[in-house]
């Protein structure tokens, strides 16, 4: 009888985890121990992500610690990859500034039980288990278009302001913007694309140069939050103000000015705080649910996820990832209500 019951226990065991989706109790769950790895440790964008980081290590009781590089090379990433493995950590979250040049050691972190998870900027599919997109790459190209022709009122040269040439993310957007561009706003003329490296001072110069060098530029796209504000920033100083409109992409509180100066810039972003958070839950999904990241699977949202309440694994540019939402375009009317 002792034998029966035990059965019947276990049979009432495992039917409650199919049903319930639960694959071990809390108390069986991997402590985790979690490297932030941004792009570069200084930019007001990854510090904002690290907040969402930080609540949900927080809430899943994690071990986490910002591991932001002082240089925006792969280089200085494969350095604190290399560091954090060796320090114990066993998850990365890591926004990356070279698609192929950290894959190998990634692959190592991998071998060695590492859980890799990319967000913002992805890297290989080999070398990561699943990227964190902000929204469609696609999407986002669109909406840059769509805003680049409306500030130029449908017609005129437009230029960009990207970060790095090897940047995986903005080469990917400006990419679709240039498709979209040839699709429906034939009349835009992209006439230069130049690098700011994600710094203010650079970046500055590279828009005061394309204005020089294109006295006819009517808009500057910046998909990137340090170069939009040093676009904006230089134009509302100068007597581009009112002839020249920036937009892109860019957080809240850095374009708050700019857009309500008079400037008329534009600026589009997601939930930056929720990006980090998500980007945490899905590697505990991974590292303690098992949870399968290929694409068609579905991914439970962490309790205090302020987005969707579930995501699936859909196929983007460079591999599986999962969307995090829609983007939020920032304007006069509701850029006061946002705190990032």
């Amino acid at each position: 009888m002792k034998k029966l019951l035990a059965a019947i226990a276990t049979a009432a065991l495992v039917t409650t985890t199919l049903v319930t989706g639960t694959v071990a109790p809390a108390s069986a769950a991997t402590k985790l121990k979690i490297a932030h790895i941004p792009k570069l440790g200084t930019i007001g964008y990854f510090q904002a992500a690290d907040k969402g980081v930080q609540r949900a290590c927080k809430e899943l009781k994690a071990t986490c610690a910002y591991k932001g590089p002082t240089e925006i090379t792969a280089a200085a990433q494969v350095k604190e990859i290399n560091a954090a493995v060796q320090s114990g950590y066993n998850v990365i979250i890591l926004a990356a500034n070279d698609k192929d040049a950290l894959v190998p050691a990634l692959k190592a972190a991998q071998k060695k039980g590492v859980t890799v998870v990319t967000y913002d900027s992805d890297v290989a599919q080999a070398g990561r288990s699943v990227f964190i997109n902000q929204a469609s790459s696609k999407g986002i190209g669109q909406a840059l278009a769509a805003s680049a022709n409306d500030l130029a009122g449908g017609s005129g040269e437009i230029a960009v302001l990207s970060t790095t040439p090897d940047a995986t993310n903005q080469n990917v957007w400006i990419d679709f913007m240039k498709e979209e561009i040839a699709a429906k706003y034939p009349n835009l003329k992209l006439v230069a694309t130049a690098y700011g490296l994600d710094k203010p001072e650079e970046s500055t110069t590279e828009t005061q140069g394309l204005i020089q060098k294109y006295p006819n530029v009517k808009v500057i796209v910046a998909p990137t939050s340090v170069g939009i504000v040093a676009a904006a920033k230089y134009v509302s100083g100068s007597s581009s103000k009112g002839k020249v409109f920036v937009t892109g992409l860019g957080l809240p509180n850095d374009m708050k000015t700019y857009i309500k100066d008079g400037s008329n810039a534009q600026a589009s972003l997601w939930d930056v705080e929720n990006f980090g958070y998500v980007a945490v839950q899905v590697a505990n999904s991974i590292k303690n649910a098992k949870a399968s990241v290929k694409v068609g699977a579905k991914i439970a949202s962490g309790k205090g996820d302020k987005g969707l309440k579930s995501r699936t694994v859909t196929k983007g540019a460079v591999g599986n990832e999962i969307i995090l939402g829609p983007a939020t375009v920032f304007t006069k009317a509701n850029v006061d209500q946002f705190n990032f």
